[in-house]
């Protein structure tokens, strides 16, 4: 006869409730499909993502995709707050320097990186690929988050006294609008070669460096 004390007992044991468990299973359908609709973005362009063409992909029906997302602007939403989690690990990925202006240097490299390693998400984040896309202040503090890393680098860089401008957002951005300029300038065909783009962009960075740090020691 089996022994019942050795049984765990009830108040040990996890029970996932059947509304708990369709939540689960309702958010994982989810992240799968914004996965889907990544890849076709990645390998196609934002252009080849439709509503049919990720439910396809799936192997589900439009409805489903519907009831999640409402629309492809819900899922276009999604695909833009998944750009700015990549973009934010792209800058969290980079070492930290003492040397705040190398720090910098090193950062716009990366920014670079991510619009050439991910430039479907950056032309969804930046560029406008989904025109039925707008986005709001979910979105629009998402992009703020992703850019938390150079926001504080340039607000430690005023408070040290390496930088005269005492408002960081407006050296923020000055540099993203200006870096974003040669990028968006490089995607959009105005400059084709990427060497050249390159070149342009990389001058720019050391001409907003020049144009903000102080070269008197970081006296205030």
């Amino acid at each position: 006869m089996q022994d019942l004390s050795k049984l765990p007992s009830t108040a040990a044991r996890t029970v996932t409730t059947y509304p708990k468990a369709k939540l689960q299973h309702a958010e994982m359908l989810r992240l799968n499909i914004i996965e889907a609709a990544a890849a076709i973005m990645q390998e196609h362009g934002p252009e080849a993502v439709t509503i049919r063409r990720v439910a396809d992909t799936m192997e589900c029906p439009t409805k489903i995709i519907y009831n999640l997302f409402g629309s492809k602007e819900g899922l276009a939403k999604e695909l833009f707050l998944e750009g700015c989690k990549l973009l934010a690990a792209e800058f969290q990925a980079v070492p930290k320097q003492a040397d705040l202006e190398e720090y910098l240097l090193t950062l716009g490299q990366a920014y670079w990186d991510f619009s050439r390693d991910y430039t479907s998400y950056y032309m969804v984040m930046f560029g406008g690929a989904f025109s039925e896309f707008k986005p709001e202040e979910e979105s629009l503090q998402a992009i703020v988050t992703a850019l938390q890393q150079v926001i504080l680098i340039i607000t430690q860089a005023i408070e040290q006294g390496f930088i005269a401008e005492k408002d960081p957002s407006l050296v923020v951005n000055l540099v993203w609008a200006t870096l974003h300029g040669t990028i968006h300038l490089h995607l959009g065909g105005h400059i084709q070669n990427e060497e050249a783009a390159k070149a342009l962009y990389d001058r720019s960075v050391s001409n907003l460096m020049q144009t903000f740090f102080r070269r008197d020691g970081g006296v205030k």
